[in-house]
């Protein structure tokens, strides 16, 4: 039996061997925490990379991206975790005061609530595009951080896109546990980064 490498599925099939081992790459550099930040940036790097040619190899790139200004990426991790947990504390806090008695109370508390859901969803967008930015640019910590959140505002769309495609990753996760875990331990953060492409690409577009 002959196999055609230019059919399809040899792609298709390629490319999935692709993600697995990306996907576990990443896994075992997210171990540490701290260099969840520099094993993002690689994952994006990669999936761009393979994304433009299915025949580059990916242990090479990937490890050059993870360890290439790593103190940099780590302390900008931090700064992106500093303000998603402020975020998830503000929202934990106002849904706790929407469960106030007095109804005015529980309007208000609900509407900062709703508010602070908004602001954790951009700045967890905030984060993948300023984790993806230090693939390419050389710029300070603080001003990746101001260009990531610039960037949402200048294409909505694009950022909506992503934003949408997490939040339904995160509602799966929560409802279907066993699945959507497993899909993520195999494959799922490389599909998903692969998937931020196209995406990322256009924001590179827009920054100065």
């Amino acid at each position: 039996m002959q196999y055609n490498q230019d059919s399809k599925f040899w792609h298709f099939a390629t490319l999935v061997a692709d993600f697995i081992l990306l996907n576990l790459l990443f896994i075992v550099l997210c171990i540490p925490v701290v260099t969840i930040g520099p094993a993002i940036s690689a994952l994006i790097h990669t999936t761009l990379k393979l994304s433009e040619d299915e025949n580059r190899t990916l242990i090479k790139p990937f490890w050059n991206e993870f360890k290439r200004d790593i103190t940099k990426k780590i302390l900008l991790w931090i700064v992106y975790l500093i303000l998603i947990a402020a975020m998830v504390y503000m929202a934990q806090f106002y849904w706790n005061f929407a469960n106030n008695n007095v109804d005015l109370l529980r309007i208000i508390g609900f509407m900062l609530f709703v508010l602070s859901a908004l602001i954790l969803v951009v700045t967890i967008v905030a984060s993948i595009i300023g984790l993806a930015m230090t693939t390419r640019y050389f710029s300070p910590i603080k001003r990746l951080v101001k260009n990531s959140y610039l960037l949402i505002i200048v294409l909505p769309i694009q950022a909506f896109i992503m934003a949408a495609v997490l939040v339904v990753s995160i509602l799966f996760f929560i409802y279907q546990t066993v699945p959507v875990l497993s899909f993520f331990l195999v494959i799922g953060f490389a599909a998903l980064a692969y998937s931020f492409a196209p995406l990322v690409r256009e924001f590179f577009t827009k920054v100065k």
